[in-house]
């Protein structure tokens, strides 16, 4: 009987292709590290309760900056947590990821609401009738030159809300687009949208899960404003970044 392996995650010289184009080849190159490591490195079929805690906080700050969420989009779903968990609130949820694996990766539950796209040509319409789009920890993935065309192809869909994390991490595997603030804020401002900077009460009573404890095997969390995380800006740990359309 043939043995089964699982496919190695490849070298790649990260460094080497940040903030910059890249050619073709490395990004078929990229596209062979998804492929390969989303299933091995991820392990998705784990399923960690954490995984759950954190769709759930993504949720509620996006409901909580957004209360008429409409219909969603996850920009980088992977498996589909964040289109499980706004689906389990009775949100119309969908997603899209560049890993050729995703259906054999995503939730079984959401996986007929995935489509294989990228950032630069989303594999969705405006008849979709699409309202807000979600981007968790992704953006940072992206080549750069891909990423410039993300606020149009929002805009081609109809999209008047955006709610992202961005990790500024160098030292992780696949994070080739780090950049200040400013220069996302003026991605999407260049497209027609706007910075929401009034948030800052809104997401001070939201619980966020800051670590898992492994004696009690329980998550850790605290609030909002007392875990660590910006309020619509950027420092040591993820960004956030809500926009809406300008009017």
């Amino acid at each position: 009987m043939e043995e089964l392996t699982a496919k190695v995650p490849i070298e790649i010289p990260w460094s080497e292709m940040r903030n910059r184009p890249l050619s073709l080849q490395e990004k078929q190159t990229l596209r062979e590290f998804y492929d390969g490591s989303y299933p091995v490195r991820n392990n998705y079929q784990a399923r960690h309760p954490f995984n759950g805690m954190i769709s759930a906080y993504r949720y509620a700050i996006t409901e909580a900056v957004f209360p008429e969420l409409g219909r969603v989009l996850d920009a980088g779903c992977a498996a589909g947590a964040e289109v499980l968990e706004f689906r389990r609130q009775g949100i119309e949820a969908f997603g899209f990821d560049l890993c050729p694996d995703l259906h054999d990766i995503a939730y079984p539950e959401v996986c007929e609401h995935l489509r294989i796209g990228r950032l630069d040509h989303i594999p969705f319409s405006k008849e979709d009738r699409l309202k807000t789009v979600v981007s968790f920890d992704v953006i940072e993935h992206v080549p750069i030159d891909c990423l410039q065309e993300f606020p149009r192809e929002l805009r081609r869909l109809g999209i008047s809300q955006i709610g992202c994390i961005i990790s500024k991490d160098t030292g992780s595997e696949g994070h080739i687009t780090i950049q200040d603030t400013d220069f996302y804020v003026d991605l999407f401002v260049r497209a027609g949208y706007r910075l929401i900077d009034e948030i800052t009460e809104i997401l001070d009573e939201v619980m966020a899960p800051v670590g898992w404890n492994h004696a009690t095997q329980q998550p850790v969390v605290e609030r909002y404003n007392l875990c660590g995380n910006p309020k619509n800006s950027w420092n040591r740990v993820p960004g956030h970044l809500f926009f809406g359309l300008r009017a």
